[in-house]
């Protein structure tokens, strides 16, 4: 009778390591907190001022009086959450091949980011007023100076500390 010998060469180990260094590791994608807003003044010239951009996305992303939704982080997210899960494998399964965790999580946020940027760019959203489309000299929603798209960045957090 044959018998069969299941041997580790070592995958455990690395499976507990993995579960180890990502247990801590968060990747925030979207405006960051110390990136500022910028106002196109008069005759097009773009100044900077001291309100936080972030602001202005929340803004966008949930709507404020008769301000619409526009969702640009959310639904980037939602809408390709599949993707973002199959990449989440990567990550495992390229660390197991040796690539290490750092680059893997840098390619996942780069992925995001680039996501979320799309979806700035190309909706769908709910159109501007005729009195902002006046002002901006545009119908495109969520782009003026292009501040917005430029400013979505992602950082790779650990126990406290940041990564950009």
């Amino acid at each position: 009778m044959s018998k069969v010998e299941d041997t580790d060469l070592g995958l455990n180990r690395i499976i507990v390591t993995l579960k180890e260094e990502l247990s801590d590791v968060v990747i925030k994608v979207g405006v960051q907190a110390k990136d500022k807003t910028v106002k196109r003044g008069k005759g097009g010239s773009i100044r900077n001022t001291d309100q936080p951009l972030a602001a202005i996305a929340a803004i966008h992303e949930f709507g404020l009086g008769g301000m619409p939704q526009r969702s640009f982080l959310r639904s980037a997210f939602d809408e390709n959450k599949p993707m973002i899960n199959k990449m989440g494998d990567h990550i495992v399964n390229s660390a197991i091949k040796g690539i290490s965790t750092e680059t893997a999580l840098d390619q996942l946020g780069n992925v995001v980011q680039g996501m979320v940027q799309k979806k700035i760019v190309d909706g769908p959203f709910v159109p501007n007023s005729p009195a902002t489309i006046k002002r901006k000299k545009s119908s495109k929603p969520l782009i003026d100076t292009g501040h917005l798209r430029q400013s979505i960045r992602y950082v790779i957090e650990r126990k406290g500390a940041n990564h950009e």
